[in-house]
């Protein structure tokens, strides 16, 4: 065997012998353990419902099971936390809205960073904000409340789900606007706040939808839409645009996060699955009986869009001058 020959044989071993290798790279990340996803509010809000609904889906593609973890608390500095300092391997992922990294660095000091810690994978959910109240509020829309809220000075109270969410920034940025002052009042989530709204123990919440059952029920009031345009299913609810007011022009987040250092190919592995079953017929139907705007985005356009959010939030905390007590 001449020397050109014998070279050219043992570069094709060479290259044979690496295919297993190759091939085992190119394989789609396969998680070998369960999933766990952390999520930033109680039960029975939009974020509780939405990742509940895709987890079958997820799991079933993935090949194992998807654990859904409940952390409230502190705007999502809990959950936050706990993914933040989580290994980046994909088997631990946060479920939560943007306010976690474009508003707490501005309000709460944390012991993690959240913007440098945590990535995004994909948005999931944009939800309208909303006024609602208790069934016998004097009001009926956005004039009548106005009207009413000038003539009862400091004496009423909005409650949200949280110091700094993104309801709570409405509500301030509601009061500069109308020229009151309300007394705010934090949950840990929406889903207790409409619990107290129908027991009688606070006038209003602004809300991101979780209070439409009841409104449908005729046990709370909606009064107005804190966006663009006005809710489908109820056509006849104004917005807080139409009765004269600036700034609320743009819809809530959710989106689902992983520990910066996560691989790529894991972060896209996973966005192409939640994209999959976000874009289910079952799961679009579920959306649209709640008023939510489903987004599925691509992991860049997610994480154009948080950077967005994060400048946005930021200009609006500095001009309102909200800080936490």
């Amino acid at each position: 065997m001449n020397v050109g020959r014998r070279t050219l044989v043992i570069v094709g071993a060479a290259l044979a012998s690496l295919q297993p290798v190759l091939s085992v790279a190119q394989q789609p990340w396969q998680p070998a353990r369960p999933i766990h996803v952390l999520v930033s509010f109680p039960t029975g809000g939009h974020l509780d419902f939405i990742v509940r609904a895709i987890a079958p889906q997820l799991s079933e593609a993935l090949g194992q099971p998807v654990v859904v973890d409940n952390r409230p608390g502190a705007n999502g500095n809990v959950a936050g936390a706990l993914a933040a300092k989580a290994a980046p391997d994909g088997l631990t992922l946060l479920a939560t809205s943007a306010d976690t990294v474009a508003v707490n660095p501005h309000l709460y000091r944390a012991d993690f960073d959240a913007v440098k810690d945590l990535v995004p994978i994909a948005q999931l959910i944009g939800l309208p904000l909303m006024i609602v109240a208790r069934a016998d509020f004097p009001a009926s829309d956005a004039k009548t409340l106005i009207a009413h809220l000038k003539s009862n000075p400091k004496t009423l109270g909005y409650a949200t789900p949280g110091i700094g969410s993104s309801l709570h920034l409405v509500g301030e940025v509601f009061q500069r606007e109308v020229g009151v002052k309300l007394n705010h009042v934090p949950y840990k989530g929406l889903a207790p706040a409409i619990a107290d709204l129908l027991g009688g123990h606070v006038d209003l919440v602004f809300d991101a939808g979780v209070g439409l059952p009841q409104v449908r029920e005729g046990r709370i009031k909606l009064l107005t839409v804190a966006a663009r345009e006005r809710l489908p299913e109820f056509p006849n609810v104004g917005t807080l645009r139409e009765a004269g007011l600036a700034g609320f022009e743009r819809d809530a987040s959710f989106l689902l996060m992983a520990p910066a250092g996560t691989p790529a190919p894991i972060i896209e592995r996973i966005n192409a699955e939640v994209v999959r079953a976000m874009r289910a017929d079952t799961i679009q139907a579920q959306l649209r009986a709640r008023n939510l705007r489903s987004i599925a985005n691509s992991v860049p356009d997610a994480r154009r869009a948080l950077q967005d959010e994060i400048e946005g939030q930021a200009r609006v905390i500095r001009e309102v001058g909200i800080r936490v007590e």
